[in-house]
């Protein structure tokens, strides 16, 4: 049974893929763009269409249309209007070649580095297939939890419990898709569209040497090949995570400046700005291209000696057209256009100065310190995931003055929460770095380079200064691929010596990504492909999954349930919100002066259940003191518990 699920899950997603190709296709074909390549053709079409059914899903969850009859009904008219361009995209053959150069100019070496980038994107997608567990945390605290929330209620509504589910969402929209076609049997199909914008980001590093002159395919083979060597982005593919959507609209919309900077037409315009609007509308640092938007196009049209005045305003217009939504739907249900984030300009629900405060800080509290120090070590320290060189950030920050004793070493002088060799970027960032150096002081770097380039220095600074949080860091180098993949392009075939280094650099580096990716794989690959059954794996994997079990089976259908330090409730399927105090101010902590008025506010929130985990609530804490008064009193008794995980029953009649 398990092994014909995982193929029902790869022919729905499938299904979608096509869909979406169909639908991206049709909007492609009416822009009517002049000498694309089928490779150009299939990318554009990929990005269009993601955002048309995304889109769709959003429209139809504001409705309250979330039903799986709709969706169908929605894919069938995908086919229906794209059909024909997609049966064109496979079988015509007028399409110009795409670069200059053919497979037959690679060398072998450079046609295993392309065997190698599809093994490993295989590997990717077999490994979407394991179920969401321990390790893929904000898949099941929101990016999939809250998909699921809107699928049960049949609409997207307003979640108070959660301000992440305030976040622009254009790919949990994908990932509702998903989920609701398999009518929450099973997370794949989601985690599989994550994957798709991870294999989305380097069809659009590939198609990057078109837009360079010469058009090169070592250029662009070369980019794919190292974005996808970052062990971060294996990693993020096999989640359903976002970085990875906003890494690849981020990446077509530069592109598609470069092309209109190659080919001046209006419409490369517009098009960047549907992908400029998409980055905004996936995540809140997407933010950050609007402005480049407007810079770039007015650089391109002085370079070019142009003045698309129209399409520039129209390309702005698209870009806010597409982002609004998720900024509209806060402003209307929280007060606040980026909640929880700008508190002290345009305030929030359900929100305060003091957890406002605490939430920056505890963003700014990863990585290093800000000074120049840190500056010069960076690339090491990133190559390492670890601050090995200069102060950590709460140390910077004066909140940790001892360093070798912090309680916070698991987060403070590290880029990520875990300390594991596939949530790093690698060895070859740092290694060929100087090729790109070495490159643009011998010719100077081409505009199509130089944007990427610019956009990369733009976004590090933010992330250096705000949130040194290594994720945040994938569009950044996304575009660094384009300046490494340049670099080596125009070193190769320089001198015999030159070659070599880079090639061999190159090849070492893949072998330690690929180590890695299979180090990462090992234990689950009997999961995937159906030997260990998921349920087995979820126990012993993600503790949470014991207490959903529970939950599940022995909670009558209509209880509500209060979580203490357990936010990962993608596997609940009763109702829950998360009472802790930093998430929300659902219940005024501030207010109680005891149990009784703690159980007054659990029943004025039809609270029937308590879940807490004392691993992240310490017993001696004013809320454990109060429920162990509750027990004593009869206001709570325990139902189940394992571990440092407790599942409590309110009782329906206090004791006087």
């Amino acid at each position: 049974m398990v092994l014909v699920q995982r193929l029902v899950d790869f022919a729905l997603f499938v299904l979608c893929v096509l869909a979406i190709v169909s639908v991206g296709a049709a909007a492609l074909r009416r822009l009517a763009l002049f000498g694309l390549s089928r490779l150009e053709q299939v990318t554009l079409s990929l990005g269009l269409g993601a955002l048309v059914v995304a889109y769709s899903i959003l429209l139809f969850g504001f409705l309250g249309w979330l039903h799986r009859t709709v969706f169908y009904l929605w894919l069938g008219f995908c086919y229906a209007v794209g059909a024909t361009e997609l049966v064109r995209l496979w079988r015509a053959k007028h399409f110009p070649p795409p670069f200059s150069e053919a497979w037959g100019d690679l060398t072998r070496t450079e046609r295993c580095w392309v065997w190698w980038l599809v093994a490993l994107n295989l590997l990717a997608m077999v490994l979407c297939f394991v179920p969401p567990w321990q390790f893929e945390w904000d898949s099941l605290s929101y990016h999939l939890a809250v998909p699921k929330l809107y699928w049960m209620e049949g609409r997207i509504h307003y979640i108070a419990f959660s301000h992440h589910a305030q976040f622009p969402m254009t790919a949990q929209m994908l990932y509702l898709l998903g989920l609701g076609l398999t009518n929450l049997k099973s997370a794949a199909v989601a985690k599989l569209f994550h994957w798709l914008f991870f294999v989305l980001c380097q069809l659009t590093l590939l198609s990057w040497g078109v837009a360079v002159s010469g058009r090169s395919f070592r250029l662009g083979i070369t980019a794919a090949v190292l974005f996808a060597s970052l062990p971060l982005a294996f990693t993020e593919a096999v989640t359903a995570y976002v970085d990875l959507a906003t890494t690849a609209f981020g990446l077509l919309c530069l592109f598609c400046l470069c092309r209109y900077h190659h080919q001046p037409d209006g419409r490369w315009l517009l098009l960047s700005g549907l992908f400029a609007g998409a980055t905004a509308g996936t995540k809140y640092t997407g933010l950050l291209l609007l402005p480049l938007l407007v810079l770039f196009s007015l650089w391109a049209m002085k370079r070019i000696g142009e003045r698309h005045w129209f399409a520039l305003v129209v390309s702005a217009l698209a870009a806010l057209a597409i982002a609004a939504p998720w900024y509209v739907k806060n402003w209307l249900w929280t007060k606040n256009p980026v909640f929880p984030f700008a508190y002290g300009i345009f305030g929030g629900r359900n929100w305060s100065a003091e957890m406002a405060l605490t939430y920056t800080l505890s963003n700014r509290e990863f990585g290093g310190s800000r000074d120049l120090l840190a500056l010069l070590s960076l690339p090491f320290n990133l190559s390492l995931n670890e601050v090995r060189f200069g102060r950590c950030a709460r140390e910077w920050m004066g909140r940790c003055p001892q360093r070798r004793t912090c309680r916070m070493r698991w987060k403070c002088g590290k880029f990520d929460n875990q300390d594991v060799p596939s949530l790093t970027i690698g060895i070859l960032p740092l290694a060929l770095a100087p090729t790109a150096i070495v490159a643009a002081i011998g010719e100077g770097i081409p505009f199509a380079v130089t944007l990427p380039t610019l956009t990369m220095l733009a976004w590090f600074v933010w992330w250096f200064w705000e949130v040194q949080y290594l994720r945040y860091l994938l569009p950044a180098l996304g575009c660094l691929a384009v300046l490494l993949g340049w670099g080596v392009s125009r070193l190769v075939g320089r001198g015999l010596l030159t070659t070599v280094i880079v090639r061999v650099t190159i090849t070492v580096g893949l072998g330690y990504a690929l180590l890695v990716a299979v180090w990462q794989a090992a234990p689950l690959l009997p999961v995937a492909i159906g030997l260990v059954p998921d349920e087995e794996f979820l126990r012993e994997t993600t503790p949470i999954y014991r207490v959903a079990e529970f939950v599940n089976s022995a909670l009558p259908r209509r209880s509500v349930i209060a979580t203490y330090g357990v936010p990962l409730g993608y596997y609940f399927e009763r109702r829950y919100f998360w009472a802790d105090s930093g998430h929300n101010r659902l219940i005024r902590y501030e207010r109680l002066r005891g149990v009784r008025d703690l159980v007054r506010e659990w029943e004025r929130l039809q609270v029937s259940h308590v879940i807490i985990d004392w691993a992240f609530v310490p017993r001696e804490s004013e809320l454990g003191r109060w429920i162990e008064e509750g027990k004593a009193q009869g206001l709570v008794e325990t139902v189940w518990e394992e571990g440092s995980r407790e599942v409590l029953e309110v009782a329906r009649r206090r004791k006087p």
